[in-house]
C-alpha cells in the first residue's frame, strides 16, 4: 500500500526498451479507470542487471514497492522474479510471446516452465503465442490471447454535441482539413483546394490556421481567391454556399479531425517549420497528405501509413490538390481512412483488457503490498 494514500501500488517494468512506449500508454489507460491502482514506470535504465546482481534487484525492489509487478519483454528476468516472490509481490506478464529465462535459470531442464508458473495471469500478444504458452504452463497460470499492447497514446476527445451537430450541418458533403497551417502554407492550400473542387463541388476545406490571429488574413485571402468563407472566431454558420470554413479559435483539432476523411499536416512544406500529430489524425479516422518536410520523429509512423495506403507524400506544393483529390474519392477515402485508424489505434483494445485485468486484480487482493 501506498502509506500516504492507502491506494495499493503496481510496479509497470519494461525488460526491454522497447516495451516502455507501450507501458506509458498502459499507464494512462490505468489513470482513466475506476479504482485505480498508483504506478509505478521503469525500464532496463533502472535495473542494469536483472539477471544475476542480487544486491541490484533488492535495491531496486526496495525503491520501487508493489502489490503487483507486471512485465513484458521477450527475457524473463529470474532473480527480479524470484526476488519478488520472496517479498510476496505478485506477478503478471503481458505482450508475451516466446520468454527466454535469463540468468542460470536458462541451464536448467524446465527453467522457462518454471518461471512461467510464478505469475498469476499470462497475457499473450497473439492466439498462437496463447497457445504455446498454454502448454508449456501445464495448466498452472491461467493464459489470455490478449494482443499486443498499444504503442500509441488514445485520441483526444471532443465535444460530441457539437461533433453531431456539425455532422447535421454537413451531412453527405466532402470535406477535407488543413491541419495547424502555418502563414506560409495558406497559397498552397487554397490553390489545392480550387483544384480538388473541380472533381468535388460541394467539398469544404476546414484549415485550422496555426496562429489564429492570422484568421482574418486567410479569409480576406481565400475571398480574394473566389471562395465563400465562414470564421469560427465569429460564430459564423457553415451553410451550402461555404467553400472554406475557418477555425481561427484555440479549439482542439479532434473535432475537425473526425469530420474530416483526409487531412493535410501543415507545416510540411515549410523548412523548420513544427509539424502536428500524424498520430491524432490517424486515429481519429482521417487519411493523410503530407509535404517532404516531415519531422523524423513522426518518419516511422509515416512510412508504415504509407505502405498500407493510408498516407500521400507529396514533393511539392502544386502537388497537394491532386493527392487530395485522389483520397477524396469515393473508392479510395474511405479504405484509406479506415487503415489510418487501424494502424494508430492498433493494440488499444489489448491495452484495456489488461488494465481492467491489473485493476481487478488488485480489487481481488486488497491488503497486498
Amino acid at each position: 500500500m501506498s502509506p500516504a494514500s492507502g491506494r495499493p501500488r503496481v510496479l509497470l517494468h519494461a525488460v526491454d526498451a522497447g516495451q516502455r512506449d507501450a507501458f506509458e500508454v498502459l499507464a494512462d489507460q490505468l489513470s482513466d479507470l475506476a479504482h485505480a491502482p498508483l504506478v509505478d514506470l521503469t525500464g532496463p535504465e533502472d535495473l542494469e542487471n536483472p539477471a544475476g546482481d542480487a544486491k541490484t534487484v533488492d535495491a531496486f525492489l526496495d525503491q520501487h514497492p508493489a502489490a503487483l509487478m507486471v512485465l513484458a519483454g521477450s527475457v524473463l528476468p529470474a532473480t527480479l522474479i524470484e526476488h519478488a516472490r520472496a517479498r510476496g509481490i505478485a506477478l503478471m506478464l503481458v505482450d508475451a510471446r516466446e520468454p527466454v529465462v535469463a540468468g542460470r535459470w536458462r541451464l536448467l531442464p524446465g527453467g522457462t516452465r518454471t518461471m512461467l508458473q510464478h505469475f498469476a495471469q499470462i497475457h499473450a500478444a497473439d492466439a498462437l503465442y496463447a497457445s504455446q504458452l498454454t502448454r508449456l504452463v501445464r495448466g498452472a497460470v491461467p493464459v489470455h490471447d490478449t494482443g499486443t499492447l498499444a504503442s500509441h497514446p488514445p485520441a483526444p476527445a471532443c465535444t460530441i454535441s457539437e461533433l453531431d451537430a456539425l455532422r447535421g450541418v454537413l451531412g453527405a458533403r466532402p470535406v477535407w482539413f488543413a491541419y495547424d497551417l502555418p502563414a506560409e502554407e495558406f497559397e498552397a492550400a487554397l490553390l489545392a483546394h480550387a483544384h480538388a473542387l473541380r472533381r468535388a463541388h460541394r467539398l469544404l476545406m476546414i484549415v485550422q490556421p496555426r496562429d489564429p490571429a492570422t484568421g482574418p488574413a486567410l479569409a480576406e485571402r481565400a475571398a480574394d481567391v473566389g471562395f465563400i468563407c465562414a470564421r469560427r472566431s465569429l460564430d459564423d454558420d457553415i451553410d451550402e454556399t461555404t467553400q472554406v470554413y475557418i477555425a481561427d479559435t484555440e479549439d482542439d483539432p479532434g473535432l475537425f479531425l473526425r469530420l474530416a476523411p483526409v487531412s493535410f499536416l501543415g507545416g510540411t512544406l515549410t523548412p523548420g517549420a513544427p509539424v502536428p500529430s500524424a498520430l491524432t489524425a490517424a486515429a481519429l479516422g482521417s487519411a493523410l497528405v503530407f509535404g517532404p518536410l516531415a519531422p523524423p520523429a513522426q518518419i516511422g509512423f509515416l512510412e508504415t501509413l504509407i505502405a498500407q495506403s493510408g498516407a500521400r507524400r507529396i514533393g511539392v506544393a502544386p502537388a497537394l490538390g491532386d493527392a487530395l483529390s485522389t483520397l477524396l474519392s469515393p473508392e479510395t477515402g474511405a479504405e484509406a481512412a479506415l487503415k489510418a485508424w487501424t494502424l494508430a489505434t492498433e493494440g488499444s483494445e489489448a491495452t484495456y483488457v489488461v488494465a481492467q485485468a491489473i485493476t481487478d486484480w488488485m480489487q481481488l487482493n486488497r491488503g497486498r503490498g
